[in-house]
């Protein structure tokens, strides 16, 4: 890959200086579809965006670019085209504008790609020649199907994108093959951005603090390299943010199937220090297999199905960003020690018990070391210590009392602001410092919980969830009741899982004695269940639950008939 990312550089820099990126931006949106992985609907898709946007009324040129297997005529209707880029790479057309053929759909047409390994030439070099002619298009969009794999043409073809869409699955394989191109996207934006002798004085200084720079993840070289040379991470920062990255997921099962898009954007955040955001679902569809075999476009044969809608939706959703400037610097290029709570579960200050709970859910599912899919980026022992930072940061914004004792903290080193706080809890805060009752505890300390982990009940008989639930005691259980020697009393309840804590919970309670079972009146059985149940809320809730029998509940007047 290095002398491929060379020759690119070399061959780039001509013209970086006769056509600015800006200037291609401001009137012409690029958009570059690529996976990690074959097999994953990246050329179904780029045809059915480009139908889409031809419909909308923009003018849309379709280009296969996919150096290693091109194929995106067939999903257009086509089995070969009279012109293609091999005309091109043969010197029989020398301007990319004379390749475009014309299709049914009005506003759209379609560039064919090599055959039977056509081109001769360098595949990086030739993926320049055709980028440098994107201007002479006359369209509004062009949309590019770069292939698959971390080929160098591939990934070089991906970063001529001034949106660069993921094409993805749901399947373990194809996440990680996600993940591994994104990698090699971003060191191909090193090399476009350093000098080879820049890059070797880096690399220098990194090996002198003890950090091997082929190892080291790509947010933790952009972290060390502010201090060892601004200008240069400057310089690869302009790079990656011609590019805007939004992921498409494809072929989805269910909703479990979905939280791969949270997923691969929590690792890009962690890892790469950048942003993913998701521009469509793709559900799985048997119209699309249908489509295939048919040979005809999936938006022209079924234009009502379930897949053809998502895919109309991304497309309205990927307009929103095709055009306009670079974009504004989103990054999170720090260290991730010195992430707050609030950032390591990915939530912001104002978030509900609630949204803490399923950030916590997804974020432990995602770094799990046994069912990762970030096991090629992290190693075991990083992943463990990232599970434990998710879990510290949970056990201290998901109770009240830690959270409000970690809101003071960050409201007076600066880090947050008055109105960034949730409000309820920030003003009790406020009243007792100002009270001078509650003194700020320590960093990221949890509350004192019972050995199991149930939090240990307020005095005043009422425990409250952060965002100031306040639970009450239950009316029908008296403060404290005192049980006579010998007597069976029951324990208190087992605390609710981490799914459940946003439920409210109770602290642990005295019970009231239950009856002898001997004199205890119970309700009668349900011929559905086969178990006792009580018809009416009465004060032998507790027996009737454990004792079954066929007498009817004294609660009630007369026996029900089940």
């Amino acid at each position: 890959m290095g002398g491929s990312a060379g020759s690119a550089q070399s061959t780039g820099g001509t013209a970086a200086s006769t056509r600015p990126p800006e200037a291609r931006e401001a009137r012409q949106s690029i958009w570059g579809l690529a996976g990690g992985k074959g097999g994953v609907g990246r050329s179904l898709l780029a045809a059915n965006l480009g139908i889409q946007l031809a419909r909308a009324g923009r003018r849309v040129v379709l280009i296969d670019l996919d150096l290693q297997g091109s194929a995106l005529q067939t999903y257009l209707g086509y089995q070969r085209l009279p012109r293609s880029l091999a005309d091109l790479a043969s010197g029989k057309v020398a301007v990319l504008s004379e390749l475009a053929c014309e299709t049914p759909t009005a506003h759209l047409r379609v560039i064919g790609g090599l055959q039977r390994g056509e081109l001769r030439d360098d595949p990086v070099a030739f993926v320049r020649q055709v980028a440098e002619q994107f201007s002479t298009l006359s369209a509004d969009h062009v949309i590019v199907d770069c292939g698959s794999g971390r080929w160098p043409a591939t990934v070089a073809s991906f970063a001529e994108a001034t949106v660069g869409i993921l094409v993805t699955t749901p399947e373990p394989a194809a996440i990680e093959a996600a993940y591994l191109f994104t990698e090699s996207y971003l060191r191909w934006c090193l090399v476009r951005a350093l000098t080879g002798e820049r890059m070797a004085a880096i690399q220098s200084r990194l090996r002198e603090t003890g950090i091997d720079p082929s190892r080291v993840s790509f947010r933790a070289f952009m972290t060390r390299l502010q201090a060892i040379d601004a200008a240069a991470r400057e310089a690869i920062a302009a790079i990656i943010r011609r590019t805007r990255l939004e992921l498409l997921l494809n072929q989805v099962r269910g909703e479990a199937d979905e939280e791969a898009a949270a997923c691969l954007a929590s690792g890009f955040r962690k890892c790469f220090g950048i942003n993913l955001a998701t521009a469509g679902i793709i559900e799985h569809d048997l119209s699309i297999l249908q489509a295939v075999q048919k040979r005809r476009p999936l938006s022209q044969q079924y234009p009502n199905a379930s897949s053809t809608k998502e895919i109309s939706r991304a497309a309205a959703r990927l307009l929103s960003v095709g055009v306009g400037p670079l974009r504004d610097a989103d990054e999170e290029w720090e260290d991730l020690d010195a992430l707050d709570h609030y950032r390591v579960l990915e939530v912001v200050p104002k978030a509900s018990p609630k949204e803490v709970q399923s950030a916590y859910q997804l974020l432990k599912k995602t770094y799990d070391p046994e069912t990762t899919c970030l096991s090629p980026l992290m190693d075991a022992p990083g992943l463990r210590e990232m599970q434990a930072r998710i879990e510290a940061a949970y056990r201290t914004l998901i109770f009240l009392e830690s959270r409000s004792d970690y809101d003071r903290q960050l409201l007076g080193s600066g880090a947050l602001k008055d109105d960034q706080v949730r409000g309820l809890h920030a003003q009790a805060g406020a009243a007792a410092v100002a009270a001078g009752v509650v003194t700020p505890s320590a960093e990221g300390a949890a509350p004192s919980r019972e050995p199991e982990g149930a939090p240990a009940a307020p005095a005043s008989g009422t425990m409250e969830l952060a965002g100031g639930h306040e639970v009450p005691p239950s009316p029908s259980a008296p403060a404290a009741v005192s049980a006579p020697a010998g007597a069976d009393v029951e324990g208190p309840t087992a605390p609710s899982a981490p799914g459940d804590a946003a439920q409210p919970l109770r602290g642990p309670e005295a019970t009231p004695e239950p009856a002898p079972r001997s004199a205890a009146p119970t309700c009668r059985p349900s011929r559905r269940s086969g178990s006792a149940t009580c018809r009416r809320r009465c004060s032998c809730a507790a027996s009737c639950a454990s004792t079954p029998a066929a007498s009817d509940c004294p609660g009630t007047t007369s026996p029900r008939p089940t």
